[in-house]
């Protein structure tokens, strides 16, 4: 199954805190030809068509966007020196929350985020910085050319969220502060005739970041890792536990703290306006089973056309300040 690229978390000079707006774009991967998901009949290795693959090609998942995108803001903030040690004390706030504020995002509508009034000292400001809950949500449904297999073997050419899981970035069943993660391959994915379609919110662990397994080693300030350029300036990135300390395993990641160190600083002043603007483009990564037990066997060993599960990668943000 395809995995996340949390490099498309990208905060970007220009928005803050007035409205949350949902931005859809050309740019999936996933292919549609007359509404329909470009998948292929029947048992496959491959099964869907990703536009962004060798310029094109079929593959084991494809990224679109999601109907509803749900994520939990810990904070949002402007700082004066850089977080990615975990030191956040030179920060001004927008979202300061321990319970965590959650938003939904929704396809095609925009809405402010609810958050209480804030204030953020006049002065320049280098780095940004972000902490969210690690756990991301995913509403999503389609309708395919053939018809695929789902959750307890519910077939259909559409299909949808159907379990609210949490599933895990490494795909491993692990103890998390978000509860257990379901097992590799484990279908979240009902289908289905189009009138039976009923998602709800299917949700994944981001759980590691350097590696894609738990057992894999894990970096020192919570399996930290650069990111390098993203738009407006460098980023780097940890795992916390619950108490905000640096994450040491799978089992306790339960968020995810983002440093951006800017390329031009924000400049406060008494004057100035904020607003964030989040962009849900290829959010979701919708994963089949590539079902490969024996690539030289003809046909491949394990060849299905079971669809596994809506994969959450984390939306872009554009953050604006107006003096």
């Amino acid at each position: 199954m395809k995995t996340i690229h949390l490099n498309k978390l990208i905060l970007l000079t220009g928005l803050f805190i007035v409205s949350i707006v949902f931005s859809a774009g050309a740019d999936a991967s996933c292919r549609y030809n007359s509404g329909l998901l470009d998948v292929k009949s029947g048992a496959q290795q491959y099964q869907v068509y990703d536009t962004a693959i060798g310029g094109g090609r079929y593959v084991d998942a494809c990224n679109d966007t999601p109907d509803e995108y749900e994520i939990t803001f810990y904070k949002l903030g402007l700082c004066t020196a850089t977080t990615a040690a975990n030191d956040l004390s030179s920060c001004q706030y927008v979202v300061n929350n321990t319970a965590g504020v959650t938003h939904v995002i929704e396809k095609g509508s925009s809405g402010a985020m609810a958050i209480p009034e804030f204030s953020i000292d006049p002065g320049t400001y280098p780095y940004m910085v972000v902490v969210i809950s690690n756990k991301l949500g995913i509403k999503h449904s389609f309708t395919a050319a053939y018809s695929l297999t789902g959750l307890s073997s519910s077939a259909g050419a559409t299909c949808w969220t159907a379990d609210a899981g949490p599933s895990a970035y490494t795909n491993e069943r692990k103890n998390t502060p978000h509860g257990w993660t379901s097992a590799d391959g484990a279908q979240l994915i009902k289908c289905g005739a189009a009138s039976a379609s009923a998602p709800v919110f299917s949700y994944e662990v981001i759980n590691k970041l350097t590696e894609e397994e738990c057992a894999d080693s894990w970096v020192a300030n919570g399996d930290y890792s650069s990111f390098g350029t993203v738009g407006n300036g460098t980023a780097e990135v940890s795992l916390l536990q619950s108490t905000d300390v640096f994450a040491t395993t799978c089992e306790n990641a339960a968020k995810i703290l983002w440093t951006t160190t800017l390329t031009t600083p924000y400049v406060i002043t008494a004057d100035s306006t904020y607003q964030l603007n989040m962009k849900t483009t290829d959010s979701v990564s919708i994963d089949f089973d590539s079902g490969v037990e024996d690539e030289d066997a003809d046909p491949v060993v394990g060849s299905n056309n079971n669809i596994i599960k809506m994969g959450a990668d984390p939306v872009q943000l554009y953050l604006t300040v107006t003096n």
